[in-house]
């Protein structure tokens, strides 16, 4: 029994509206997913034109930073213009973009090799603050610090060798040699991520003079070497940048310690997240070359203050 053409004819035009609207569907899918892949590439392209930018602008702040360090000051050279490896920002501007540089010299930070128990613990506790402050956890920590460095494996009286490492379920004991980076120390047992942050700007594994240059080092530093409390380290640090002339001037200090600085340049003004550079410095004048780069690396700022100190791998 032949079926009517007018029922025939509505099944083959369902399916064609079915199909149309299958197609019309992917190819919504597929403009969709091109348009993503367009904004996600560019965007990438934005990221890499920003990286490069800041690179360019960041190695001339090095240079600038490095130049100042090199040059003599005149007495006819304004005492602003002289640099001081003091750590403090300053401001500079490469063709109407502002950056902030910060110089310091590297022998004013406490080498992480040669720091005694003592000033370790000092220091961990100014970086524990009041609020997180923790004799035990400073004393563990102060102890793995010098288990992890020394050769032997006979532990502190509050440190960690491989055993302890392995109870905690690490793969890695105890280095049990000194210190390659100061990025290594968050390898050591009882250390955070925020103590890190605040511990790492005032340590170094590059000042190996066995003493530490006073004239630039933090507050933290001074106190921590000194065996002051921390209020009197900052009014040490407040008095010693005080103007000293009778017109007010600060006095210019030809001598900035050296030879090796740290300069970490990031964007002007930059609250949020943004590009940053850091750079370890030799500056030897007389010699040639009168300077050299040990290593440069950049990164990303993050959100608080206290994670200046997280950089990406070097150079």
């Amino acid at each position: 029994m032949r079926r009517p053409t007018g029922i025939r004819r509505s099944s083959v035009r369902g399916i064609a509206l079915v199909l149309v609207l299958w197609v019309i569907a992917l190819l919504t899918v597929m403009a969709l997913g091109l348009t993503t892949t367009q904004r996600t590439e560019n965007a990438l392209t934005r990221n890499q034109i920003e990286a490069a930018r800041f690179r360019a602008q960041a190695e001339a702040a090095l240079a600038l930073t490095v130049l100042n360090l090199l040059t003599t000051p005149l007495e006819m050279v304004p005492v602003e213009e002289v640099w001081v490896p003091n750590a403090m920002p300053r401001s500079v501007v490469f063709d109407g973009v502002e950056l902030t540089v910060t110089l310091s010299n590297e022998a004013s930070r406490l080498d992480l090799n040669l720091a005694t128990r003592d000033q370790l613990a000092a220091l961990i506790e100014l970086a524990q603050g009041e609020e997180g402050y923790d004799v035990a956890k400073r004393d563990a920590l102060a102890d793995a610090i010098l288990d992890w460095r020394d050769e032997d494996d006979l532990t502190q009286l509050n440190g960690a060798e491989d055993g302890d490492y392995e109870n905690a379920g690490l793969p890695y004991g105890a280095a049990d040699e000194p210190f390659h980076s100061v990025e290594e120390l968050r390898d050591v047992l009882g250390m955070t991520r925020e103590l890190y942050q605040r511990l790492a700007p005032d340590l170094t594994v590059y000042n190996d003079t066995e003493n530490v240059e006073e004239r630039f080092a933090s507050a933290q530093v001074l106190a921590a070497i000194q065996g002051i409390p921390q209020d009197d380290a900052e009014q040490l640090v407040v008095e010693r940048d005080q103007p000293v002339l009778p017109d007010g001037q600060t006095a210019r200090q030809v001598n900035r310690g050296g030879p090796l600085y740290r300069v970490r340049v990031a964007p002007g003004g930059a609250t949020g997240a943004g590009w940053q550079m850091e750079a370890l410095v030799s500056v030897q004048r007389g010699q040639q070359p009168p300077f050299e780069v040990l290593w440069r690396r950049y990164g990303l700022l993050a959100e608080p203050a206290d994670a200046a100190g997280q950089v990406a791998a070097d150079e």
